[in-house]
């Protein structure tokens, strides 16, 4: 399997169905870089939304997949609705991590737990905040 077989994300209906597809067939984890692909593409809402809807599919989540998830949810420019998404895709991913942990990486080395603390530390909306103490809480297991 290709990692990243989306193709054009400019035409976006078979890359739903691709993703779809993949996330049935237990195919994800094999296309992480094509995942991180879409979530870096700001030219379509949709699809961002539906790869972070498939993120708890992932059974090894690789470190780009998870710095780009971070990224979303730190990212003060986009909207809460993309970022509570996120937020609840980086919790999946941590679990995930932690169940199988990656030889290639430790996520201490990430900036999790920082970038966590530092969203945490100024008033956010009610959703975003439970999303970002989930995070927190899984972080910290």
């Amino acid at each position: 399997m290709t990692p990243d077989p989306f193709g054009n994300l400019r035409d976006w209906g078979p890359v739903l169905s691709i993703l779809e597809e993949l996330a049935q067939n237990g195919h994800l984890d094999e296309c992480q870089d094509g995942l991180v692909r879409i979530l870096r593409y700001p030219g379509n809402w949709r699809l961002r939304e539906e790869a972070l809807k498939h993120i708890p599919h992932i059974a090894s989540p690789t470190r780009p997949l998870l710095e780009q998830v971070l990224h979303i949810v730190a990212d003060d420019n986009l909207y809460f609705e993309v970022r509570i998404l996120a937020a609840r895709a980086l919790v999946s991913l941590l679990e995930q991590h932690r169940r199988r942990p990656s030889p290639q990486f430790a996520i201490d080395e990430l900036p999790v737990a920082e970038t966590l603390r530092r969203l945490t530390s100024v008033p956010q909306p009610p959703h975003f905040q439970q999303a970002l103490e989930a995070c927190l809480n899984a972080q910290a297991q």
